[in-house]
C-alpha cells in the first residue's frame, strides 16, 4: 500500500470560525470547525476541549498537528486563542432572494436594507440554501479587500437554536465560575483559623 507523503505535520493558522459543528467520534463529543483565513481559504480542524467559546464570526489563531489516525488525515487543533486584534463578524438577518447559475453561481438578496449579489466559493454552502427562495436567513460575510464573500449560511431556526444554546453555556460558566469564587473563599476562611 502506498502511504501519501505530507509536507506538513504541524500548521499554525489565522482567520474567522465559520461554522461550529458537535460530533461525538469514537464515544467522545468532538467539535468539527471551519475557518476562513484572511485570503479566503477554508480549512476544517476539529477540536476536543474548547478553551474558548466557539462561536460563528469570532477570529482565532490555530495550531493544528496533523493526524494520521483516520482515512482521510485531518487536523487536530493543538491550541486555539481568540485575537483581540481583529473585530468580529456578527451573522447578519438576511433575505436571499435569488440563486443564479452559470458559469459561477451567484447568490442575490438583501441584508442591511441593501441589495447584494455574491459569487460562491462552495458548494457545501449552496446546499445549505433551500430550493424554494426566498427566505430569511443569517449569513456571515467577510470582507477581504474590496471584495465581501458569503462564508456561511444558516438556516433562522437554526441560529436561534445556535444562540440559545451559546446563552445557556456563558450561564453555565458564569456560574461555575461564582461557585468556584465561593469554594475558594470557603478554603482560605478555613486556612486563616
Amino acid at each position: 500500500m502506498e502511504m501519501t507523503k505530507y509536507k506538513e505535520e504541524e500548521i499554525e493558522f489565522s482567520g474567522y470560525i465559520i461554522s461550529v459543528t458537535p460530533r461525538t467520534r469514537r464515544g467522545l463529543l468532538e467539535y468539527r470547525l471551519k475557518i476562513m483565513t484572511p485570503g479566503g481559504e477554508s480549512r476544517i480542524a476539529y477540536l476536543r476541549e474548547p478553551s474558548i467559546p466557539l462561536k460563528p464570526g469570532i477570529p482565532v489563531k490555530i495550531k493544528a498537528i496533523l493526524s494520521r489516525q483516520s482515512e482521510p488525515p485531518r487536523w487536530i487543533i493543538d491550541s486555539i486563542e481568540i485575537l483581540r486584534n481583529l473585530k468580529a463578524v456578527e451573522p447578519v438577518p438576511t433575505r436571499v432572494e435569488k440563486i443564479t447559475r452559470g458559469a459561477y453561481t451567484i447568490v442575490s438578496g438583501k441584508k442591511e436594507g441593501k441589495m447584494f449579489s455574491i459569487p460562491l466559493q462552495e458548494d457545501e454552502l449552496l446546499s445549505k440554501i433551500p430550493k424554494e427562495l426566498p427566505q430569511e436567513m443569517y449569513c456571515i460575510f467577510i470582507e477581504h479587500g474590496y471584495q465581501t464573500k458569503l462564508a456561511e449560511v444558516l438556516k433562522k431556526k437554526e441560529y436561534e437554536i445556535f444562540a440559545k444554546t451559546l446563552r445557556f453555556i456563558s450561564e453555565i460558566d458564569k456560574e461555575n465560575a461564582e461557585n468556584e469564587k465561593v469554594v475558594n473563599g470557603y478554603l482560605k476562611s478555613l486556612q486563616i483559623q
